[in-house]
Order: C-alpha cells, then structure tokens, then sequence
C-alpha cells in the first residue's frame, strides 16, 4: 500500500473511533513518506484521541517544524498541551498560529476553551451587580477558597450558625457548595445560605449589599412592590442570558474537541458539508451542491 493509502485508512479508522488502528496507519504513511505534514497532524489527532498528549504534542511540533504554514499544526499542538494541562504553553501555541492566521476559527475556538479551563468561572457568576464587593480577585476563582473545607468548621464554630446543621436541606446545599463553588448563586434565595456566605465574607474584611438590604427599612408600597418586580424580571432575563451564553460555550468547546480528534480530510469535508448547509438555507442551491461536493 501506498503513503496515501494508508492515511485513508488511518481517516477511516479514526472515524470509527479506532485511534489504536489509525496511529497503526498513520505511522505506515509516515514510514513510506516522512515529508508529509499532514500525516503527522492525523496521527497527533490520533495520539490525542487515545488520551496519549505527549506523543500528540510531538507530532504537532514535528507537523509545524515540516510546515509552519499549515494552521491546523498549531490547533493540534494547542490541544495536545491542552490535554496535558499545560495551559499557558496552550495559550502562547494558540496565539503563535492566531499570529499567522488570525482568521481561523479552529485556533480562536481552541484558545477560548484553554483560557475558561485555565482561569475557572470569572467573578461575575455571581450575577448582578449587587455582588460588587467580591470584586478585586484575578486569575484564580475567589470561590474556591472562601467555601474550602474550612466552611464547616466556620459553620461549626458558630453558635447560630451551628443550628443550621440539623437542617439536611441545607447541608445538602452546603455540600453542593463545596464540591462547585459556582452553584452558590442557586441557592441565594435561601436566608440560611446567605447568612452563611455574610459571615464568610465577613471573615474576609468584604460584604454585600444586596437589593433586599437597600430596600430594608422602607414601607412597603406599590412601588416598592414594582421595584422588586423588576428586579426579579432582570435577574431571571440574566439567568436565563447566561445559561444560553454556557450552552453556546459547551456546545463550541464540544464541537472544538470534536475537530481535534478529525483528520484533516473529515475535517475540510465537514467544514464543506457545514458551508453547503449555510448555501441551501439561502436558496443558493447551486453553490450549496458545489460545497457538497468538494
């Protein structure tokens, strides 16, 4: 069998799922032709693909190092880092292909996802603005620390608070906490929850000053009830903004991951299957079934 032929193998054998079998392919390929940089990108997104990062970043450098030119070289040398957990040197590999291709999507998708696995959920998932006074903590998520493992013992160690531990709802929240610090905001509704997050806040020098607290000591009146309505609205109409905002982030991040397991060949065909699906929603059917069959 010929170079090509082994890499269409290795195309198929990918698709199916067997990685084992493409790197098999793959290296036949490399074996009869070592020019060629598209076999060691292929293998390197089968490298990956079997959870090996290492020998999917050596393939990736030895693609660049035969074509600097070829962006998808620098998308697999990004995700192969990625996967190892390297994040900055995924970043700075990302950003070297950004540097030459500054258009591709594959690099811009591939850099946003390291960067959200790299710095965590960003300060605002909190919501609102009336969390203002978390604010001032970069790079790692505040959270982490504040509800630690020395939560409970913060909990224990206060008489009110310590009443709060019969209640298995809300340790079940409590522990939910714990274990995603990001789920706080689920729970803001609960005055036991919140009393505990004031007294960690307050062991940190910070507080809060939440619309419930600026409404205390007001009558109670038709505007007030007004105000509170359209509070609600806006923090629903935020709520549901930023779940559609982490469903696009999931989906892009899932269809990068995706990408970066194709072969280069799968790759380029369902861009085309992706651009004639684009075409035929514009009733342009001809360029539609020209991108079809590219």
């Amino acid at each position: 069998m010929s170079a090509a032929e082994w890499k269409a193998k290795g195309n198929a054998a990918l698709q199916s799922g067997d990685a084992t079998l493409a790197v098999e392919c793959y290296t036949k390929a490399i074996d009869l032709d070592g020019s060629n940089h598209v076999y060691y990108s292929n293998r390197s997104a089968a490298y990956l693909k079997k959870g090996d990062g290492n020998n999917a970043l050596e393939d990736a450098s030895s693609c660049i190092g035969l074509n600097p030119d070829f962006p998808k070289g620098y998308s697999r040398k990004g995700a192969a880092l990625h996967a190892l957990k390297r994040y900055n040197d995924a970043v700075a590999a990302y950003e070297e292909g950004l540097g030459k291709f500054p258009d591709d999507k594959g690099l811009k998708t591939g850099l946003e996802s390291v960067k959200r696995d790299r710095d965590g959920p960003p300060p605002s998932a909190f919501g609102g603005g009336g969390m203002g006074g978390m604010g001032g903590a970069g790079g790692a998520d505040p959270l982490a620390n504040l509800f630690g493992p020395q939560m409970m013992a913060h909990i224990a160690m206060d008489p009110k608070l310590r009443e709060y531990m019969k209640d298995e709802e809300f340790m079940t929240k409590v522990r939910s906490i714990q274990n995603d610090p990001s789920t706080m905001t689920n729970h803001l509704g609960d005055p036991k929850i919140m009393e505990v997050f004031r007294s960690l806040l307050g062991t940190q020098g910070m507080d809060i000053r939440t619309p419930d607290d600026m409404d205390m000591g007001s009558s109670s009146s038709a505007a007030d009830d007004e105000a509170a309505a359209e509070r609600a609205k806006k923090k629903k109409k935020e709520e549901e903004e930023a779940k559609k905002k982490a469903e696009e982030e999931a989906a892009a991040k899932k269809k990068a991951e995706e990408e970066a397991n194709m072969s280069d060949d799968a790759l380029a065909a369902k861009k085309a299957k992706e651009r004639g699906n684009e075409l035929y929603k514009a009733k342009k059917f001809d360029e539609a079934l020209a991108a079809y069959d590219e």
